[in-house]
Order: structure tokens, then C-alpha cells, then sequence
């Protein structure tokens, strides 16, 4: 489905705008599982406007790279693409990325596949909240994503939680904020993250 889709966007869109993002985070557990995780995520993004409908569509090619900080050791490693557009003055966006997926069990405590391929969707609210002096340099995301894993043929992740990025400048951006993690038929976890993100 989605390469059909993506084949349609291709065939009927113009390129408008393209970058690259660069994003390094702190994954911080707030209970006692082996939950805290350095993170780096690197994305290209394209925004392909459909002409027929005009709408723009994100397109973002992605790896990213998990290490667990108890254990020194990587955990997951990421790579695949996702496609999203937003809505009502960029306030809601969806998005749904197919992504191919390398984990190591000995360094989770949860039982995991050595290799399996995911479908995962993110639904983003971004409030147009007015911050005052800070307008133009704090904005607020909730959010949540759902993972399905083709591979057990079941949901793996139930994901919510909202971020604030801190706008420095047009390269540089801070988010930070809280993430609830909901394993489905396992443990719950809470996150406390903080990350640097290069705009590109």
C-alpha cells in the first residue's frame, strides 16, 4: 500500500522544499527497567506537493540507531521511510513509516526478534499555543504512535507523550519533554527525554 501510494506521489507531485535532520537523544527511564537509551535518528526530508488535490506530503527516508546505556551496547537499529502531511494550519499531523528493524534480545528485557520489518503511525497535535515573549521560540507536540510488527502479526508499541521544542535558530532546535511507552502484552514504562536537533 504504501509503495503504491508513494508511486502515486511521485507521478503527480513537484518538489518544493528538501532537508536533512541529524537528532541525538537522551532517553532517561523513570522507574527501575532497563529502559535509558542514547538515540541518533538521521532523516532526509522532501515535501512533494500534489498539484490534483494540493496538498504536501513529507516524505523522510530515516536510520536510526539505538544504544542502551546500562548495558553499553546497541539494542535496535532502524531503517525505512515515512510519509505524512499535515492538517488545519499544520495543528494535526499524520504520518506512517514502514521500517525494517535489527534488535538485540540479550540487551532488553523484554523477548524480542533478532530482525523483523514494522509498520508504524504518528499522529502529532501541535497546539497554536501563544507563549508571549516565547511565541516564536517554544512550540508544544502531543503525540502518539502505534507500531505493528508483520513479522508476529501483532501491535508491539502503544507510544504517547509530549515534547517542547526549544527553537535556537533555523539549524539548531531542543526538544525535551515525557513519553509513555505501552509494550503491548508486557511492562509500561515512562521516559524523560532530551535531544539536539540539526536542521539541515
Amino acid at each position: 500500500m504504501i509503495g503504491i501510494f508513494s508511486l502515486s506521489a511521485f507521478a503527480f507531485a513537484e518538489i518544493k522544499d528538501f532537508g536533512f535532520t541529524n537528532i541525538h537523544t537522551a532517553r532517561i527511564a523513570a522507574s527501575d527497567n532497563d529502559d535509558s537509551l542514547y538515540l541518533s535518528r538521521a532523516a532526509f526530508t522532501i515535501d512533494y506537493e500534489l498539484t490534483p488535490i494540493e496538498r504536501t506530503f513529507n516524505i523522510l527516508p530515516f536510520f536510526e540507531y539505538q544504544h542502551n546505556i546500562d548495558s553499553e551496547d546497541w539494542w535496535r537499529r532502524e531503517a525505512g521511510a515515512e510519509i505524512g502531511t499535515s492538517f488545519f494550519n499544520d495543528i494535526f499531523y499524520y504520518g506512517a513509516s514502514f521500517q525494517h528493524v535489527w534488535q538485540q534480545e540479550e540487551n532488553y528485557p523484554v523477548e524480542l526478534l533478532e530482525e523483523t520489518t514494522e509498520w508504524e503511525s504518528r499522529f502529532v497535535i501541535t497546539p497554536p499555543l501563544n507563549w508571549w515573549l516565547f511565541e516564536d521560540v517554544l512550540t508544544l507536540h502531543l503525540f502518539d504512535e502505534y507500531t505493528y510488527d508483520f513479522t508476529r502479526g501483532q501491535a508491539t508499541f502503544n507510544t504517547c507523550g509530549a515534547t517542547i521544542d526549544w527553537n535556537i535558530n533555523d539549524w539548531l532546535t531542543v526538544p525535551f519533554g515525557w513519553k509513555h511507552i505501552d509494550r503491548v502484552h508486557d511492562f509500561d514504562a515512562d521516559t524523560f527525554e532530551f535531544s539536539l536537533q540539526l536542521n539541515f
